[in-house]
Parts: C-alpha cells; sequence; structure tokens
C-alpha cells in the first residue's frame, strides 16, 4: 500500500481542509482527506477537515461519500451543527470497496459471524437537532463512508471521523522497518504491516454486545449471537425455548439450531409490518424458507411471552401460548440459540430457560445481570489478541497466526497480541490432543481440556504448533516450553497414532477433520499430502521447544525422519514433478503442500527444491499462483488465488534461495494489492483473489487480512537477511538475499533491542554491509561472494582491518559491524 517512500503510508497521509458544499439533487461528491493521529488511538481520524452540508429532497436523496483513501477501523462519529427540516433519516453507510458501497444496500454486510464489531454496515439516524455522535460499537475494517439524507432537510456535519479501536502508530515510527531500492517491495512490507496492525484488538476494546439492565438485555440492530457455554450447545438436536420479549422498535428475532458462527435457522418477527419469517443463515437479509403472519394481538413496547420447539427438522413458535409459525426445514439438523434484531428493529429479552423435549433443563439465565454475557460471548474482550479479519471474521483463527505472526514480530512487534491468541487457542486442546481450529475473542483461555473428541481443519492444529514454535524461536519467552511442550507432545503423540503401519503415514480416516483453509472445497480424507506436510513441518519445528521444556525428543526426531521418507517415497509422482494432493487426487498438485515440503525437508534424493518449484511455476498466472493445478480444479476445488498458500510458497522460494520465484510471486501477487489506484485498494492486503486477480468471494471478501501478510516477515527475514539461531536471537545470522537490489536496509526488533542491517550491492554481490546487535549476543554475517564468477574468496574491509575470508564472519553484539568487500 502506500504512497510516496517506502514508508510514507496511510498513518501520514495527506489531510485537506474541504470547504462547506450542499448536495441537492442526489448527484454524489467524493472528499478524499486522512489525518492520522501518531499512535494515540484515542484521538480521532477525521474524513475532512471542514464541514460539509447535505440537504434531501423528497423525491432525491442527499449522497455525499468520504474516501479514507486506506482501511481504517473504530467507532464512527460525527457533530451535526445544524439541522433544518426533516433530517429524521440519515443512513451511514461503510465499505472497504466503492463499488460494492455503490451496488449494494447492505454494503459488505450484514456479518453476523462474531460480537467483536457491528453486524450492519448501515448505520439509521433521526437526527432533530445538533449533537455530537459516535457509534457504541466498532465498525471493522473499511475505506468508505456515505452519508445518505433521504428526507427532505438539510444537515451540517463537521468532525466526521472514527475514533480508532486499535493500535495506530504511524507506519513509518513502527519498532520493525525495511526499504530498498524498489520501491514495490517497500509498498508490499508496509502494506503487510499495516494489515497486520488492523487485526491487532486491544484487551477490552470491544464493547459489550447487548446492553443489560434490570429489565434484561437490550439488543439493537445485531445478529443473533448464540449460547456457547460448555461448548454442549453447538450439538444441540432438540430442545424447546421460553423467553420473554419487550419489542421497542418494530420487531425482534433469535435464531435456532445454530452453528458456532451463528448461521442456522433465523426467525424474524417484523410485527412493523404483521409477519413472522424463517431463514436459514444469520440475519434477516438469508435466504427465506417459511412465512406467517403474526395475529395483530402483537405489538411492540409490551412484553410477550415465547415459546419455542426445535426438533431437527420440525420447528414451531407460540407466543403468548398461541401457536404461531410452524413449519418443517431441511436446512440445518442441530445447533445453539440466541436472540437478535434485525436492521432498525430493537428489542429487550429476558427470563430465558432451555430444556430438552422432556423438561430437563439444559441453560436459564435472567438475562437481567452480565453473569451470563460470557455463555454468549457478547462481552468485551479480555486479552490482546490478533484475529483474521479487520472486517471478518474477527475471530481468532490458528491457522492464520502462523503467517501473521512472523510479519507482525518484523513490523509492529505486538508480541502481547500474539501471546494473547496463542493463550486463547491453545486453551482450546481437546482430550485426544489436537486443537480447535478457532477462537472468539470476547473470553478467557479455557482452564481445562475440552473433552470432545472431534475438530475441523485439523491442518490448523499443525499450524498452531509451528506458530508457537516459530514465537519462541524469535522471543526466547523461557515460560513457553513449558506451557507448550506438553501440549506440543499431545498433539504429535496424536498424529503418530494416526499414522498407517503399513506406509508410515498420516491417515485422517474422519472426514469431519479434513477441511483446510480453503473451507469452500470439499474435506480431505485419507492419505493426503497436505496435512502429512504441516504434520512434518511441526515436527521440525518443534524439536527445540520439547527439547527446552524437558521433553525427550529422541522419538520425535525418529518421527520426523520416517515421516519425511515416507511422504517421498509414497507421495511424489514422477509425472506431476510434485507430490500430489491425496489417494484420491494423484493426477494433480496443492501450492502449499509442495511449498511445505521444501520447508519441512520431506524432498530427498532426486526430488530438489528447485524441481519442486520449477512445478509449482505451472500454477503461475499473471496475478498470482492458483491454490492447485488444473487436474486439481477440474475434480471440483475452486479456482483461487490464496495469498496465505502462497505465503508458504514463498518461504519456500526463500529458503531455498530461488530469487527468480520469490520475485515473481512479489510482483505478480502482492504488488498489485499495494497499487493506490487499484479499484479495490484498502492499504492492506487480501483473504483471497479469483482468476483475473479481484477479490474472490465478492462484496464479503476481506480486503484486509492477516494471513495475507506474509511477504513483510520474508522480506526482514531474507532480504535484509535476519534470522534466530537460538530463541531469542541470543545467536543470531545474516545472509541476506539481493533479489537484484542495489541496496536495502531496516531493522527487526529483538529482545534486549533490534538488529540493524544495511547493505549496497552491485550485480548480486554485497559490497559494504552495516550491521548493529544488541550487546551480548553473538551472530554470523555470510555474503554472497560472487554474482555466478565461481569465487569462493574475497578480500574484504571489516572495522577497518583487511581480511581474507569465505564471506563468513562471526560478529559479537554491542558494536557496529561494517564490512566492505574489496575483492
Amino acid at each position: 500500500m502506500r504512497f510516496s517512500q517506502t514508508v510514507l503510508l496511510i498513518c501520514v497521509a495527506r489531510a485537506q481542509a474541504v470547504s462547506v458544499s450542499t448536495i441537492q439533487s442526489g448527484q454524489p461528491i467524493r472528499y478524499s482527506s486522512l489525518s492520522f493521529p501518531a499512535n494515540n488511538s484515542s484521538v480521532p481520524i477525521y474524513a475532512t477537515n471542514g464541514t460539509f452540508t447535505i440537504k434531501g429532497s423528497k423525491s432525491t436523496p442527499g449522497v455525499i461519500v468520504l474516501d479514507y483513501e486506506a482501511n481504517v477501523e473504530g467507532f464512527p462519529t460525527f457533530q451535526v451543527l445544524s439541522a433544518i427540516g426533516d433530517t429524521s433519516g440519515l443512513e451511514i453507510t461503510y465499505s472497504e470497496s466503492k463499488e460494492v458501497l455503490d451496488n449494494y444496500y447492505m454494503s459488505d454486510g450484514p456479518l453476523g459471524l462474531a460480537a467483536a464489531m457491528d453486524t450492519y454496515r448501515v448505520n439509521q439516524y433521526n437526527i432533530s437537532g445538533p449533537l455530537v455522535h459516535t457509534n457504541r460499537l466498532i465498525q471493522g475494517g473499511f475505506r468508505y463512508q456515505k452519508f445518505n439524507l433521504s428526507t427532505a432537510g438539510e444537515l451540517v456535519l463537521e468532525k466526521v471521523g472514527v475514533k480508532p479501536s486499535i493500535p495506530t502508530t504511524p507506519l513509518d515510527r513502527l519498532p520493525g522497518h525495511f526499504e530498498s531500492s524498489d520501491e514495490v517491495l517497500n509498498r508490499i512490507w508496509t502494506v503487510g504491516a499495516r494489515t497486520v496492525q488492523l487485526n491487532d484488538i486491544p484487551a477490552n476494546s470491544v464493547p459489550p454486545f447487548w446492553q443489560v439492565s434490570l429489565e434484561g438485555a437490550l439488543v439493537e440492530s445485531q445478529a443473533p449471537q448464540v449460547l456457547s457455554a460448555g461448548g454442549i450447545a453447538a450439538a444441540l438436536t432438540q430442545y424447546q425455548l421460553a423467553f420473554e420479549v419487550k419489542p421497542i422498535a418494530k420487531g425482534f428475532a433469535f435464531t435456532v439450531l445454530a452453528d458456532t458462527l451463528n448461521s442456522g435457522i433465523y426467525i424474524f418477527c417484523n410485527i412493523a409490518n404483521g409477519s413472522i419469517s424463517a431463514h436459514f443463515g444469520s440475519t434477516e437479509d438469508s435466504p427465506q424458507i417459511a412465512f406467517a403472519t403474526l395475529p395483530q394481538t402483537i405489538a411492540t413496547g409490551v412484553w410477550h411471552k415465547v415459546q419455542v420447539m426445535a426438533n431437527m427438522t420440525n420447528i414451531a413458535v407460540a407466543i403468548q401460548e398461541v401457536p404461531v409459525f410452524q413449519f418443517s426445514q431441511t436446512s440445518s439438523f442441530f445447533g445453539s440459540f440466541g436472540f437478535g434484531a434485525p436492521l432498525g428493529h430493537s428489542a429487550v429479552f429476558r427470563n430465558l430457560s432451555a430444556t430438552n423435549l422432556s423438561g430437563e433443563l439444559i441453560y436459564s439465565a435472567s438475562l437481567t445481570d452480565d453473569t451470563f454475557i460470557s455463555d454468549f460471548l457478547v462481552g468485551t474482550n479480555p486479552r490482546d489478541t490478533t484475529v483474521d479479519g479487520s472486517k471478518r471474521d474477527r475471530i481468532a483463527y490458528a491457522g492464520d497466526l502462523d503467517i501473521a505472526l512472523v510479519s507482525s514480530l518484523a513490523s509492529t512487534n505486538s508480541i502481547s497480541y500474539v501471546q494473547g491468541t496463542l493463550d486463547l487457542i491453545g486453551s482450546y486442546q481437546l482430550t485426544p490432543g489436537f486443537f480447535a481450529p478457532t477462537a472468539k475473542i470476547q473470553q478467557e483461555p479455557l482452564s481445562t481440556p475440552i473433552n470432545v473428541n472431534q475438530t475441523g481443519l485439523i491442518g490448523y492444529s499443525f499450524n498452531l504448533l509451528t506458530a508457537v514454535a516459530g514465537f519462541y524461536k524469535r522471543t526466547g519467552d523461557d515460560k513457553l516450553p513449558k506451557e507448550w511442550a506438553p501440549r506440543a507432545m499431545r498433539m504429535l503423540d496424536w498424529a503418530n497414532s494416526q499414522v498407517l503401519p503399513e506406509n508410515g503415514l498420516l491417515n485422517i480416516s474422519n472426514a469431519a477433520f479434513g477441511g483446510d483453509w480453503n473451507y469452500y472445497d470439499a474435506p480431505q480424507s485419507g492419505v493426503v499430502s497436505k496435512f502429512n506436510m504441516v504434520y512434518a513441518y511441526a515436527l521440525q519445528e518443534c524439536i527445540t521447544l520439547l527439547a527446552d521444556g524437558g521433553i525427550d525428543t529422541e522419538p520425535y526426531l525418529s518421527r520426523l525422519e520416517a515421516l519425511r521418507i515416507a511422504i517421498d517415497k509414497n507421495l511424489w509422482s514422477n509425472e506431476l514433478n510434485a507430490y500430489y494432493v491425496s489417494d484420491t487426487i494423484r493426477d494433480g498438485f496443492g501450492q502449499d503442500s509442495n511449498a511445505l515440503a521444501i520447508l519441512a525437508g520431506v524432498n530427498k534424493n532426486n526430488h530438489t527444491s528447485s524441481m519442486i518449484l520449477k512445478s509449482l511455476k505451472q500454477l503461475s498466472t499473471p496475478v498470482g499462483y492458483f491454490a492447485f493445478s488444473q487436474a486439481v480444479t477440474a475434480s471440483g476445488f475452486a479456482k483461487y488465488i490464496s495469498p496465505y498458500a502462497s505465503a508458504y510458497h514463498l518461504r519456500a522460494a526463500f529458503q531455498s534461495k530461488d530469487s527468480e520465484s520469490a520475485l515473481n510471486l512479489l510482483k505478480s501477487l502482492w504488488a498489485p494489492m499495494t497499487d493506490p489506484k487499484g479499484p479495490y485498494y484498502t492499504g492492506c492486503f487480501w483473504e483471497t483473489l479469483n482468476a483475473t486477480g479481484m477479490p474472490a468471494f465478492g462484496r464479503t471478501t476481506s480486503l484486509c487480512h492477516g494471513w495475507a501478510a506474509g511477504p513483510t516477515g520474508e522480506l526482514s527475514g531474507h532480504v535484509l537477511g535476519v534470522s534466530a539461531v537460538k530463541p531469542g536471537y541470543k545467536e543470531w545470522k545474516i545472509a541476506p538475499m539481493t533479489l537484484g537490489l542495489d541496496w536495502a536496509r531496516g531493522k527487526l526488533p529483538v529482545p534486549g533491542g533490534e538488529i540493524f542491517v544495511a547493505w549496497n550491492a552491485t550485480g548480486n554481490v554485497i559490497k559494504r554491509l552495516e550491521v548493529e546487535s544488541p550487546s551480548g549476543s553473538l551472530g554470523t554475517v555470510i555474503v554472497p561472494l560472487s554474482d555466478g564468477n565461481g569465487s569462493t574468496r574475497g578480500i574484504f574491509d571489516v572495522n577497518g582491518q583487511k581480511v581474507d575470508g569465505n564471506g563468513t564472519f562471526h560478529v559479537a553484539g554491542g558494536k557496529t559491524f561494517i564490512l566492505t568487500y574489496i575483492i
């Protein structure tokens, strides 16, 4: 992302004074201005520095669109200086993209997956006079803000902006830094840094979703959030609900048979138009599956007793003991329950009880104090956490963290956010040893393992282990081995128990386990290359963590070597020159599984890294690399480009010293997302792309997704060349790859300070290199000696002393190391 020099970024964007303007005939006017506070999240980011007037009429609304030039998030705020006429019809809409804002009333919402932000991207206001307003709930990542006055009146507004709910350190003042002679690479690094910054959620920054008083729980324009207490509710198939509700405005809603992301049978009681309807999803926008008329006796402003029976396919609703709705459905057969209110609706709920069909109590709460808040995950977030996306899902994901934390520690150095996320997801270890792949952030870590024998996205359990191993390598926190070695051992021992004796490969016998980051594709079971690769990678990366946690690593080293041999022997295809997808898809290969083969040291004998990377070039397009080969997509897999899968590909290319592949990935996939002139530019990296390089899922695509930020960490780790040899950089190595650059410089935050690197190169040979490192550390500097002429030694000036060497130098921290290549 970014504008001018490598680190000018969105944090210091231009602020332009905006004069008073009036909209009368509905012609939209675009204001473009962003004023960013310097590391003070309590200071608003204003979209304009002046006032503006918006005027609507009976026939034509007044419309103004504000452009923040890049994504922001937080609590929208504005001041009304004057209101003339009928100003009751003001709507403010938010979006990451202009195209979506222009074409969809609901913009890129509603977003009902969690209670970490406002459900709706449209907010409605009845303005009657001057006021200062700040939204109660957070709007997740947005670039555009549209004001629409649909009534015959006039508003004069100023101080329109957002109070950030996330860290706001300008990107040129972050603990980490990178710049080079290639402005595109500079933009890529800083866009990645901004992406991870927007996905760091400070503790206690998320407001309680419901407003609880002695009267009950007030729910306003919010998707239902379902009961999560104990984890058992999500598996319920038959139950009865009883609760009381007082509709305040228009009506209310509730959900039954809903999953943990609140999608189920959504029942909408629209008192305003006298109807009741059922939908499959999490809001009234979801597909309708049944409809009926409500009795006229059901009104707003009074309490009603509601009874609901959910028996898998059959659902019945009674109000005041009068049956009002009964239907059969085949969309959802099990799940939890919760309360909500459609856009513009509000209601107060109290005295909830849930029983099985025999009348035995499942759950009860008065809803008149905050003791139940954690049961529905509608409270604040008690810890710093890193989520998957600024707009969607705003949930902690184990797999996403494996990529995001490397870039975070190279730029924002958000140690407390990574630690908080590891604590939370790590507490979701299930009895056999694997983990739940996600966790909502409005909860403390669990105190005991969950007694459940099934999970989903099994690869994410292995990703979590590589994430914590990477975190330990970079921080050296000596508490991590004590806490995580036993967890890692249980997970790895479970995996070992699933290895087939006849071929030594991990076998996924339950297809429910076999989803992955590509959740839209069919889950995979049996012997799957990806799951074997992530198992091998987790074993490899966890050895130091296990050893420092007091675990005998010999069995794990033996398993790792045996697994590497088994994978290479059984899953390699000579026809593909790559590892095939699975026992059921032998004629195609995956991008991330083959990249992980390189990273985990799986490829043996004649199956070289260069051979694999050459095969992966078959996936290349002008806008990135497909995640799967043509044979795999022909079998039904989506033809998408994944920045997540590509992050492992990029890491493997760097590890293999394949500059061509690394640059092709960076320039084809990530560079276009950093172009401020791009139609979907947000100053952040996107979740997934389609074959044309556009957001893959249309308006619901997250355009600020942490798993896409991989290049930031890889550029610091490979172009600056800084890596940890021992945990916490007590020993470190600097071995830059020049990528054909003339120069690069930057710094990496490490325990005890930072490591600064600056180098100049000619023809891929580093001519001068400078290093500063913390006192007490030890390092090794390795510089390339040749641009292809076969030289193995050279003459150097090292801190004023002439040295004849092979390009490898040992360095004591605390002193500046300056090397000049003489010949």
